[in-house]
């Protein structure tokens, strides 16, 4: 797919170890946040920039930006904020591709903060292993953000908000099945030279399509090696209006649409959907009653009666 042409940065760095990408839409608080958490990372990785993926017609990243430039530069990191006008987090990734100075590209996002040594720890298996790594990914802790946390939301319920993949406390290359998402990783950026991320499975605006992680399915499937380090962490933001029963409904709904059109896609085996459905039954249910492992329940439900509808309908 076209990207749009990259902008020209005030200074070139073709020593650059990795591009830290931050897509940003309308979350300036957050932004800040995540750019704290960023001057703080360790210098241990060589020469890296920080840029950030402006994605609100608005601006609101570009003030927090700037505020933070002097910062980041008397350590000697540059740092850009580009805007991208056509919304939706799919095209940020995108532009972020084609902006991008080095051959590695790390991705967090701006309701993310990175934990002590994120950086260095993600970017090291490609030093370490050389060419046998083309993608790394790291682990993603919940942040409530001073709420507390519903007693409705267990452990198997995290995949859904992006957080706790949970596969090892040790590093390792993932299996094929163990998945991750976007928000914690960092690949070789000529992976995706001739394609990129998916625009119409992308969030945009109050959407739930979501096109997490399915580039990287594909890649993988065509033989990317895949690294997992639980210790590269970072925490993110649950939102307060996710924290609802009936979103987590609807999330895993479309979850299942996103999946299908992904799979006929890529060209990757569409799984069986094997389920009994009593629409009566269905509609009756009292979702606000319901407890964690019924919601675990509901929630596979959901994401099965999406596939379908998808298979359905493309």
């Amino acid at each position: 797919m076209g990207f749009p042409p990259p902008s020209v940065p005030d200074k070139l760095e073709p020593q650059l170890a990795v591009s830290v990408v931050v897509c940003s839409y309308r979350r300036p608080h957050l932004l800040d946040l995540c750019l704290d958490s960023l001057v703080q990372q360790t210098a241990a990785v060589g020469r890296h920039e920080i840029l950030i993926i402006d994605n609100s017609p608005q601006r609101e990243a570009h003030p927090i930006v700037e505020r933070w430039q002097a910062v980041f530069a008397a350590r000697g990191v540059a740092v850009r904020c580009v805007l991208e006008e056509s919304t939706g987090v799919a095209f940020a990734r995108n532009r972020g591709l084609a902006e991008a100075s080095a051959p590695l590209i790390a991705f967090i996002d701006d309701d993310e903060r990175a934990l002590p040594g994120w950086l260095e720890r993600l970017i090291a298996p490609f030093a370490v292993f050389g060419e046998r790594v083309d993608i790394v990914a790291g682990e993603v802790e919940p942040d409530f953000g001073g709420v507390a946390r519903p007693d409705w939301l267990g452990d198997d319920l995290l995949h859904i908000f992006s957080c706790r993949w949970g596969w090892d406390t040790q590093a390792r290359f993932l299996k094929p099945q163990e998945w991750f998402g976007e928000g914690n990783c960092a690949f070789r950026k000529r992976l995706l030279d001739t394609q990129g991320f998916p625009t119409d499975l992308g969030r945009t605006g109050g959407n739930l399509m979501a096109s997490e992680g399915a580039v990287f399915v594909a890649l993988r499937a065509g033989g990317a090696a895949t690294y997992f380090v639980p210790q590269a962490k970072v925490s993110h933001r649950i939102h307060q209006d996710r924290l609802d029963k009936r979103w987590v409904l609807r999330r895993m709904f479309y979850q299942g649409i996103s999946n299908c059109i992904a799979h006929r896609r890529y060209g990757m085996t569409e799984p069986h959907q094997d389920f009994n459905l009593s629409l009566g039954k269905l509609m009756a249910l009292d979702v606000d009653a319901l407890d964690a492992k019924a919601l675990h329940a509901l929630s596979g439900l959901y994401y099965k009666l999406g596939y379908t509808t998808a298979s359905n309908m493309y």
